[in-house]
């Protein structure tokens, strides 16, 4: 295959054996060991060439730079383990040399002059040692079949390699991939058989300190994302040492406690619960406990939860502490209880001159801060307009809790509002349970039907409208609360106090915006608005479709007085559906039976198509009663304080200007009283 060359005289088996293999592409079984036989098979193959120059031309020294840098990592791993391994064969003329995973030589250390005996060979770095390139090889055949391995002398394919020895190891990484050759070369008298074997040794190690690193790495990312996340939570969170000194803190918590919190004790903050480090500094964590906390930036209501650390022999060597501020807990809570109003004044349907004034005296109220009254008989939406006044007012993103005050018997009220502590009476839910005030901070709270409020609990309410703050039952730390009030009731008020059944200062303390909901009867024009409205509302539900309602229908509707309002109206439309579900009109026919017969006696209808002239006269009279109950209700204060505005005043929860105002409106003067 090759032409006739000349050789130094074969003095052995081998060198017979070579000499055959690579004029005529074969041998004799067994002469040689079998995988430098695979290996010279490749090469001829391949048609290396034995007799000419080794390796290929020098890379560029640009492209070995860019090698170089793209294996940094390798190569700053296995220096000291060459290093090391040169430090052991020092003197035996032997060079050290690391490859990539394609045989390009990165790095050599050794003599000058026995990498200048390598250099003859082009065993320097920037050469590609792939057997396809130089033929059977330490670097090359170490990289084909994937093992550690020895080629001395005349088993290298290529002439010139004849007098070296080369001990070669792949360096494979935790995914079974070669990344590249370690090889220790030389001339073949320099080497021993034991050569390999530190060959071997060295890339394990180097292998180990890859996986080392790679763990490192991992544990730095690890480390990494914890720190993120301890410095980006919501709730606040420290870390203290086995003596309680904060070691570190997250944002949050510098919110709470400031800047130069760390290096503090914590035993400092949680000087009122001695008992809370001393459980971590024994051990023992908890959950969720609640306390008040006072910082430089002020009082904060929170739950805290804490972990210790353990070492070794079981002692405390630290703690996390979170800490959640109670505002936040609420935020979450009504967040997915529901606490929020869905109404706004667009969902007010009818266009009569009594709505809209209601209508816009609510909007009035939504703009400002004042507590608000809303007056209305049952049914006429007062919920409605409450929900409307809160998404129209500056506190629209906070909760909106509702509460019907004669929904709950009067032992229970006390706990609805206010809440209780951990074992405040029997049956109290276990770590305790805030009340509506503070589920409402930030936002607002409706009480429904105020009028039904025990007397003894408007003495409670009235304390919290004065002073913002309330104290949960069994509690004994003040929390401060930041609510809006809108009540609602169907009774009057006045009327009320002068049973005796509702304070008086409570009751100006609440009506300083009132808003007066006409009931239906009222305000006859809005009856085919709404009943187009709730019709459809109830049809949508229900997966009905009406195409037409009678006009003989409408009328009689028109004559109803309506005693249950809009929700008497939507009950009655529910159930005419209800009588006949194939039903595509509404007639006559499907009317409930009382409102049919109520239709068969004369009856005196106030809506606007059947005019009643007493009707004015009666709403003026109304309003004239509630004239006169005020009246006695001053007349009343005024004599029992013996004329003293400033009690009067008080007891009213009015300016002393305001009661002389009233006294002038109505005509009354001490003299008079009390000549």
């Amino acid at each position: 295959m090759y032409p006739s060359r000349e050789f130094e005289p074969l003095s052995t088996s081998l060198e017979e054996t070579w000499e055959n293999f690579v004029h005529t592409g074969s041998h004799e079984p067994g002469k040689v060991r079998p995988e430098i036989s695979q290996s010279w098979v490749r090469c001829y193959k391949a048609r290396v060439d034995p007799f000419g120059n080794c390796g290929v031309s020098v890379l560029h020294r640009h492209t070995v730079d860019e090698l170089r840098n793209s294996h940094a990592e390798l190569l700053e791993i296995a220096r000291p383990f060459m290093n090391r391994l040169y430090e052991i064969i020092a003197g035996s003329k032997l060079v050290v040399f690391l490859s990539d995973e394609n045989g390009v030589i990165l790095e050599s250390i050794g003599d000058h002059e026995v990498k200048y005996s390598a250099s003859k060979v082009n065993l320097v770095t920037g050469t590609n040692w792939n057997e396809e390139k130089v033929g059977t090889n330490g670097i090359g055949t170490a990289l084909k079949l994937k093992v550690p391995i020895q080629i001395s002398g005349k088993e290298h394919y290529c002439a010139k390699l004849h007098r070296w020895t080369c001990s070669a190891a792949p360096i494979i990484n935790d995914q079974s991939e070669i990344i590249g050759v370690l090889q220790v070369s030389g001339p073949s008298r320099e080497v021993h058989l034991h050569t390999l074997g530190m060959v071997v040794a060295s890339v394990e190690a180097i292998c180990g300190q890859i996986r080392i690193k790679k763990k490192n790495n991992e544990l730095k990312k690890i480390n990494h994302s914890l720190n993120q996340i301890f410095h980006t939570m919501s709730d606040g969170a420290m870390i203290t040492d086995k003596d309680g000194v904060i070691s570190q803190i997250n944002k949050a918590g510098k919110q709470i406690f400031g800047e130069d919190t760390e290096g503090q004790s914590i035993k400092e903050i949680l000087s009122n619960r001695p008992e809370l480090w001393n459980n971590l500094y024994n051990g023992i964590s908890y959950s969720d406990v609640e306390l008040m906390l006072t910082s430089p930036k002020g009082s904060f209501h929170c739950l805290i939860t804490g972990t210790p650390f353990k070492g070794d022999n079981g002692k405390t060597d630290g703690a996390v502490v979170f800490l959640n501020q109670i505002k936040n807990v609420k935020k979450l809570v009504n967040h997915f209880s529901g606490a929020q109003a869905s109404f706004n004044f667009s969902d007010i349907i009818g266009s009569s001159e009594e709505l809209m004034q209601a209508v816009n005296t609510a909007k009035g109220a939504a703009q400002c801060t004042s507590n608000v009254l809303i007056y209305g008989e049952s049914g006429t939406g007062k919920e409605l307009f409450a929900q409307s006044i809160h998404n129209d007012s500056p506190r629209s993103a906070g909760p909106f809790i509702a509460m019907n005050c004669a929904a709950f018997p009067r032992e229970l009220i006390a706990s609805e509002l206010f809440g209780y502590t951990d074992g405040a009476f029997t049956g109290a839910r276990r770590g305790g349970r805030p009340g509506k005030f503070e589920m409402a901070d930030g936002g607002t709270l409706f009480l429904d039907e105020i009028g039904d409020m025990p007397i003894d609990q408007q003495a409670m309410l009235l304390r919290v409208l004065q002073e913002k703050k309330i104290t949960r039952i069994g509690g004994d730390h003040l929390i401060p609360i930041n609510v809006r009030f809108v009540c609602a009731t169907n009774k009057n008020l006045l009327e009320e106090i002068s049973k005796g059944n509702f304070r008086t200062d409570l009751y100006y303390r609440l009506n300083v915006i009132r808003v007066k909901i006409p009931p239906l009867k009222d305000r006859m024009k809005d009856l085919r608005d709404l009943f187009s409205h709730l019709l459809a509302k109830i049809c949508q539900r229900q997966g009905r479709c009406i195409h037409s309602v009678s006009e003989k229908l409408m009328q009689h509707l028109q004559r109803y007085d309506w005693p249950g309002n809009v929700r008497e109206l939507e009950n009655v439309i529910e159930k005419m559906l209800s009588i006949d579900l194939g039903a595509t009109e509404l007639g006559i026919e499907h009317l409930p039976t009382r409102i049919v017969e109520m239709q068969k006696a004369p009856a005196v209808c106030s809506s606007p198509f059947y005019p009643n002239p007493n009707h004015d006269h009666e709403h003026k009279k109304k309003e004239m009663s509630d004239f006169i109950l005020e009246k006695e209700l001053l007349i009343k204060l005024l004599t029992t304080h013996k004329g003293n505005i400033s009690r009067v005043a008080k007891e009213m929860s009015l300016s002393r200007n305001t009661v002389y105002r009233k006294m002038n409106f109505y005509k009354i003067s001490k003299e008079q009283l009390f000549r």
